[in-house]
């Protein structure tokens, strides 16, 4: 028995010596990217003159243009400019490649007017940009309910990028939801509240765009397997909670008692349930679940529209998630399932007292969220939802896109 704790110690030993030695290896190379190649390409590719008509995208989240990219790619494209998105790659094929990518990103970003980041982006901040360039972080959410950034200090995963390495420098221009947040902004990404502006977030144009809100219900019916056969006449409750964990070992929770919700909420609504991107395998319907509710509770698929979903739905049901300030735009009623509040929010702090914050009640199991839920049928503050929108979205009026474009391109 001795043995083989000994055997298994030195394997695990072996194996932590390992994951340290590749650590390394990482951090020297891209120790090497950032002061040695970044600055070296900007230099050399920056040296003609800036072309008034191209504008880059960057992103590290999707190879493929992020929905928050969308509208002013469009808008821009249709405006006669030349938009050019990088989207990094999960990983590279070999160091080849990976200069190949950041060489063809450098030829475009030393000569463009403006650069659009909606995240961490590392090459932005080796080098500043020349004098005539904007670089603007969108950010991924319009605004900020959980601490991220500088604002967490030394704490998990983003703490631990902050503190290897300056980010979030370089920045000509960030773009809030409204003026009320720009101090958590400033917090975040440790900059000057003066090059934070309450432009307001150019995803959310569609959200007052009365055909695009009224197909969207359409569309989500349609898109998610087997509704349209169940529905009815019932309204749409979507259920669309934040991940737990890290970015890189997200996972859900299944403290939904589905069977109650049915039972209880069955003859006037159906339950729709989006997973967070970040959430690989995380299905709330499992086993023999999945015959139990099928007429109840439904999956959307990542391939809709976040914005489909929430302008599709007629109650938000979510937790911890940033996707309420999109919601308030709709002024429709939200549920806030806070099951796991204590836990969650030791690990993750919030800007905000989370009780006096949310436009919505607060509940702690299915039974309290089934009596919150036919609550909302009769006793539903919509004055509470509009004046959170005012307060967190205030620049969002359906103008944000040529409203960015002017100032980040056109001025």
């Amino acid at each position: 028995m001795g043995y083989d704790t000994m055997k298994e110690r030195r394997a695990l030993a072996k194996e932590l010596d390992q994951k340290q030695h590749e650590l390394r290896l990482k951090n020297q190379h891209d120790d090497w990217l950032a002061d040695s190649v970044f600055p070296s390409l900007y230099a050399q590719c920056s040296r003609k003159p800036i072309n008034p008509k191209l504008v880059v995208f960057a992103g590290t989240k999707s190879e493929k243009l992020p929905y928050t990219m969308r509208s002013l790619f469009t808008k821009l494209t249709e405006q006669g400019y030349t938009c050019r998105y990088f989207g990094v790659p999960s990983s590279f094929k070999n160091r080849k490649a990976e200069f190949a990518y950041y060489k063809e990103f450098f030829a475009s970003y030393g000569v463009c007017k403006c650069l659009y980041i909606d995240d961490i982006f590392a090459p932005v901040y080796c080098v500043e940009p020349r004098a005539g360039q904007h670089v603007v972080q969108l950010w991924h959410t319009p605004a900020l309910l959980r601490k991220a950034g500088y604002a967490i200090g030394k704490r998990g995963v983003a703490g631990e990028i902050v503190d290897r390495r300056l980010v979030h420098k370089n920045y000509t221009d960030v773009v809030a939801s409204s003026g009320y947040v720009k101090n958590t902004l400033a917090s975040v990404f440790n900059c000057s509240e003066d090059i934070i502006h309450g432009w307001g977030c150019a995803h959310t144009d569609v959200y007052f765009d009365k055909e695009f809100i009224r197909k969207s219900r359409h569309d989500l019916v349609r898109l998610v397997p087997n509704l349209t056969s169940q529905i009815g006449d019932r309204k749409i409750l979507l259920y669309a909670p934040t991940y737990r964990g890290e970015n890189d070992h997200a996972y859900t929770h299944r403290m939904l008692d589905l069977l109650l919700l049915k039972r209880l909420l069955g003859d006037k609504f159906v339950l729709l349930i989006r997973m967070h991107p970040l959430i690989q395998d995380g299905s709330l319907i499992v086993g023999d679940m999945r015959d139990l509710v099928h007429d109840f509770a439904f999956e959307v698929p990542q391939s809709v529209s976040i914005d489909a979903t929430l302008c599709g739905s007629d109650m938000l049901i979510t937790d911890y998630s940033t996707i309420l300030f999109e919601y308030s735009l709709l002024g429709r009623p939200m549920v806030f399932y806070a099951f796991d509040f204590e836990q969650y929010t030791r690990r993750r702090p919030l800007f905000y007292d989370y009780a006096s914050f949310v436009p919505g009640p607060i509940v702690y199991d299915s039974a309290q969220l089934s009596d919150a839920v036919l609550d909302m049928q009769t006793d539903f503050d919509e004055e509470q939802i509009r004046h959170f929108a005012r307060k967190y979205m205030g620049g969002c009026d359906g103008h944000s896109t040529e409203r960015i474009i002017h100032y980040t391109v056109k001025k």
